[in-house]
């Protein structure tokens, strides 16, 4: 579990990384429909079958992101089990809340209950909400700014320099292979297909590959823990011969340093 109104995405992410040798990081989009078959008499059944995922794969991650649509779709119960599974995480995973929040009025808020109150080390927002909606006391921990496509990119890529210029953790966040900027540090969010890693590696390699239904959902029937652990290896296998860990970062460092 992150200490509330204490995050530190990237101090967390080198260490995990240092520690796990891999880039990859795991999407807990819980959807109920989605389960396996084993999971469906449970009673309140998302925060159990995310835990059992986590229990087989914890050694080949080295970040989490919450998706906040999935837990909401659940209701009060959605909103218990995501906290239940923030507190759950391991100390030295770091946790990416994945809102997208669009509201500049509420930007504030909205930082202040994902870094104080849930705990998490680093958000997502719209790729047009301005680097002026977020309060320097609010932004305790990376923020990175979405992108799905080129012009989203642009439009993010200009806020989350805003945001740098600030003196503010920013980067981006891309649900698709897009051509980042070199002086941005940047994730990628729901990659699907091993093929989306080979035209990653031709500009500057992301910061962590989200990867989260090929994973969780590897089989429906009752291997799906072990079928869960193989897929999870298989990615990070495919992400080093990609992606090496020791790749230089868009600061021109090393990202992981002996």
């Amino acid at each position: 579990m992150t200490i509330p109104g204490r995050p530190d995405f990237w101090g967390k992410l080198r260490n995990a990384q240092r520690q796990r040798r891999t880039r990859l990081g795991l999407t807990l989009a819980v959807w109920r429909d989605r389960m396996p078959a084993p999971m469906l008499p449970v009673d309140d059944p998302v925060f159990p079958f995310a835990r059992a995922i986590l229990e087989e794969v914890g050694a080949w991650i080295c970040a989490c992101a919450v998706p906040l649509i999935p837990f909401l779709a659940e209701g009060a119960a959605g909103m218990v089990a995501m906290e239940r599974l923030i507190r759950y995480l391991p100390d030295d995973l770091p946790i990416l809340l994945d809102a997208r929040w669009r509201d500049p009025a509420s930007a504030g808020a909205y930082l202040r209950a994902a870094f104080e109150v849930w705990g998490a080390d680093a958000v997502t927002v719209a790729p047009e909400l301005p680097a002026e909606a977020v309060p320097h006391g609010a932004a305790n921990g990376a923020i990175f700014w979405w992108a799905r496509e080129a012009p989203e990119a642009g439009i993010a890529g200009r806020h989350a320099r805003a945001a740098r210029a600030r003196g503010l953790p920013a980067g981006l966040a891309c649900s698709a292979p897009l051509s980042v900027p070199e002086d941005l540090r940047w994730v990628a969010l729901e990659v699907q297909d091993p093929a989306d890693l080979s035209r990653m590696a031709g500009g500057p390699p992301p910061a962590v590959v989200f990867v989260g239904e090929p994973i969780l959902y590897a089989s429906r029937r009752m291997d799906f823990r072990e079928a869960a652990r193989r897929a999870a290896e298989h990615w990070a296998q495919q992400l080093a011969a990609w992606l090496p860990v020791d790749a230089p970062d868009p600061e021109g460092k090393e990202y992981i340093s002996g």
